[in-house]
């Protein structure tokens, strides 16, 4: 009886292996994606400062023109204590080039520091460590942003 038991089940996990790999699974080695579309993962990074060179903590940067159909899951991104804010964009695509419009905002009820927007342009000789399958790389630009502080009325 363990005998019959035994084989069955030895039979069974033969079966399903191979129904598994015919559909597609598999569980060993390094496989590459089969499905999906050519992506990318572009970067902006910098500091948000004001006129005389300190940092300023809290400014919010929107992006103003993402027209993917697969939004990055990061569409605000905030300032840190130190200035420096890092705004990522997952491309859904892997375009020739890409413009990213970005805004700074001062997002309290009464801003100190008027509002100011940058475009960053990206080309596809740009894209670093791509795996030659699906994911063509990630580019990073640094931007500096100095925010002129608002005139009293």
């Amino acid at each position: 009886m363990k005998k019959l038991n035994r084989k069955l089940i030895h039979g069974t996990n033969w079966a399903l292996a191979g129904l598994l790999s015919l559909l597609g699974f598999s569980s060993c080695g390094n496989q590459v994606e089969e499905y999906g579309t050519p992506h990318a993962d572009f970067k902006v990074t910098g500091r948000v400062t004001d006129e005389a060179g300190e940092p300023l903590s809290g400014i919010r940067v929107v992006p103003t023109n993402p027209k993917d159909h697969y939004p990055s899951p990061h569409d605000t991104v905030y300032s840190s204590p130190d200035g420096s804010y890092k705004y990522r964009y997952n491309a859904g695509f892997a375009p020739d080039s890409l413009y990213l419009k970005l805004k700074f905002e001062d997002p309290a009820a009464r801003s100190a520091y008027e509002s100011d927007s940058i475009t960053v342009g990206f080309a596809k000789g740009d894209l670093k460590g791509g795996d030659n399958h699906w994911f063509k790389g990630e580019a990073t630009k640094e931007v500096d942003v100095k925010l002129k502080a608002k005139k009293k009325s």
